[in-house]
């Protein structure tokens, strides 16, 4: 059972990391769109959004 609790936890790991990954692409999109001027403010939306994701 270890194994697979193992397993779903790195599943579950390397997804979220594809979707931080999507989200700061997304973000940096945004800035060379000229709809953010500040990066900062990109990277605070985030910090905010998973400070208290449970993993």
């Amino acid at each position: 059972m270890a194994v697979a609790v193992k397993a779903d936890y790195q599943l579950a790991l390397e997804e979220q990391k594809t979707e931080v990954r999507d989200l700061v692409l997304a973000g940096l999109e945004q800035i060379k769109e000229g709809k953010t001027k500040d990066f900062n403010s990109v990277c605070d939306k985030l910090e905010k959004k998973y400070r208290n994701e449970t993993i």
